[in-house]
């Protein structure tokens, strides 16, 4: 790939995702139906491990952490795989360094762990139980 080619993926990519995060600031998902709804809630009347994750990210973006939490937990872990890309970008790996720094994220267990997670909260999210409840949005 190309330096013009990378360059232009990149800014487009950041220009989405600076649209997309506009976007869910201004607007409410509660409010506003220009936001696409959950299929699999719409047929199963189960929520997904992303249910409750549009109306988390408008509430994020409001420094209301507590309420994003309460719509999708698993912000937690976007949020902080994002943390973690965004450290190794801005300090990177440099061969003089005496230690190596391995990137967790490219480990063979990490997948396999979040894929864990993951599916771990779908199934308790949907428990009728008591703390459980608290995990749907």
């Amino acid at each position: 790939m190309t330096k013009a080619l990378k360059i232009a993926l990149y800014s487009s990519l950041t220009s989405i995702g600076i649209l997309m995060l506009s976007l869910y600031f201004l607007f409410s998902p509660e409010k506003v139906n220009i936001f696409p709804k959950c299929p699999f809630y719409s047929i199963t009347n189960l929520h997904c491990p992303g249910c409750g994750s549009q109306r988390a990210i408008h509430a994020f973006l409001h420094g209301d952490i507590w309420t994003a939490l309460q719509y999708n937990f698993l912000i937690i872990l976007a949020v902080a795989v994002l943390l973690y890309k965004a450290f190794l970008w801005l300090f990177p790996y440099r061969k003089k360094d005496k230690q190596e720094r391995k990137n967790i994220l490219y480990a063979n267990a990490t997948p396999w762990v979040v894929f864990a997670l993951v599916i771990l909260f779908w199934f308790l999210r949907n428990l009728p139980i008591e703390p459980f409840t608290y995990l749907a949005p």
